[in-house]
């Protein structure tokens, strides 16, 4: 099959689970931060390893992206495995759509205290027609119409936020499965309201870049690059329940608390 999976691993073992989950005979990368056993067991199995610097998911990505040889690339993470036939069917909407997404599944688990909350509220957020990462598939003749590249290199965080928003105003139709899953280990509470953060940071980095400091056009993007908004709240409560709207707004508040320490601190340059 003509389709590359690019892996954003960061010294991550789980990596070989992904690995074992991928149904198709394909190119596989793992654009990963440098562990020297982890690479030479990768490459053992065929894989390509692309190095990258720590801390920015944007250019793990692009990393990843760029080193494929195909036309056609998957993006996911080390800590996804991909359901039987996602790949197949990814490729399949690659054929009418230059841009693919499957949906997401994050595992519950008991012992892990409150990823049964976590996992409900990430289901409502990729409930929505966003293209989030893991899991997307692209052709690469979509490049000139979002600005030639994947991902926007200085936003660290919140890079699916970025890519989503130049494809929408680009007009660029998407295609998502409803029928194909990667599937996400199961998340621990203080995992999920630190990425709350991160974020939140990574939104503000790519408002002033997409803005070019137009102060208005920041204001529209502080609510164009965020999932779900206040005005959603209503529907999140009706789908998911008491308990899951209230952890939305204690993310959210993380979230913007992430927002304006970048704003006022610049920890992204």
């Amino acid at each position: 099959m003509d389709i590359s999976i690019a892996i954003r691993c960061s010294n991550d073992e789980r990596i070989f689970e992904c690995i074992r989950t991928i149904d198709e005979d394909v190119e596989i990368i793992a654009s990963m931060t440098e562990n020297q056993d982890l690479q030479e067991r990768l490459e053992k199995n065929g894989i390509t390893c692309a190095l990258c610097p720590k801390g920015n998911l944007s250019l793990t990505s692009n990393i990843g992206f760029e080193a494929s040889s195909n036309d056609r690339v998957i993006i996911t993470d080390s800590d996804t495995t991909f359901e039987p036939g996602c790949i197949a069917k990814l490729n399949r909407a690659l054929n009418t759509h230059k841009v693919a997404r499957a949906g997401i599944k994050f595992l519950m688990d008991p012992g892990i205290a409150f990823s049964r909350l976590v996992s409900e509220a990430r289901d409502y957020v990729n409930s929505l027609p966003l293209v989030f990462t893991p899991g997307i598939a692209v052709r690469k003749d979509l490049l000139p119409e979002i600005g030639g590249s994947l991902f926007n290199d200085p936003v660290p965080w919140a890079v699916d936020a970025d890519l989503s928003y130049r494809i929408r105003a680009a007009g660029v139709p998407v295609a998502f499965l409803k029928d194909a899953h990667i599937c996400h280990v199961p998340v621990a509470l203080k995992h999920d309201l630190r990425a709350a953060f991160r974020i939140g940071v990574g939104c503000r980095v790519s408002a002033e870049h997409l803005s070019s400091g137009d102060r208005s056009l920041i204001r529209l993007l502080k609510r164009e690059l965020k999932g779900v908004n206040v005005k959603d709240l209503p529907d999140v409560l009706e789908k998911k329940g008491l308990g899951v709207t209230l952890y939305q707004v204690l993310w959210d508040r993380l979230y913007y608390l992430g927002y304006h320490y970048q704003r006022f601190f610049r920890i992204y340059e």
